[in-house]
């Protein structure tokens, strides 16, 4: 955080996830929001390119659009007619990131925002955190941070509420 995060939060407390902690501002910073935007952009971009292709078969064989995308969902090796789109599909494929790859870059946005580790007798931030460095975080830490992102992002859960109450 900058030097002027004070003036926003005030004292700050913490959420630890040892062997992590993070402030709590019970909201996004402006540059977390930015990030997440951005990769919701890029799958958006990807989705609408899919799209393009799926109205192209929709109108070369006949059917839907919903029927078109579930064909090259399926990717149907019986049925040569989306062929001749192979080399888009696999242009979206390669642009696009699953799952998992979201939670990593979740992850190391926050890890490079928000992220302290103890050295000693002081804590540091992790402002310098990298993609590798979170592919190598053990998974029950990457679920505990992905979580407090939600937390932060859409609410935190009632003092004794369970995580399946609060929707998470």
């Amino acid at each position: 955080m900058s030097k002027y995060s004070k003036l926003y939060y005030g004292d700050k407390e913490y959420h630890e996830i040892p062997p992590f902690r993070f402030p709590i501002f019970k909201d996004l910073v402006a540059g977390e929001a930015e990030g997440i935007e951005d990769m919701a952009r890029k799958q958006a971009s990807n989705t609408y390119a899919l799209i393009r292709i799926a109205r192209q078969v929709s109108a070369k064989k006949g059917c839907s659009i919903k029927e078109a995308l579930d064909l090259l969902g399926s990717a149907d090796v019986e049925d040569d007619s989306i062929y001749e789109f192979a080399d888009e599909l696999a242009s979206i494929q390669a642009e696009s990131t699953n799952v998992a790859e979201q939670k990593i870059d979740m992850v190391t946005l926050f890890m490079r925002y928000r992220g302290e580790y103890r050295e000693g007798k002081q804590w540091k931030l992790t402002d310098d955190w990298a993609k590798d460095d979170t592919r190598e975080m053990p998974n029950k830490i990457l679920d505990s941070v992905f979580e407090f992102i939600g937390w932060e992002k859409n609410g935190w859960p009632e003092p004794g509420e369970s995580e399946e109450d609060s929707g998470n």
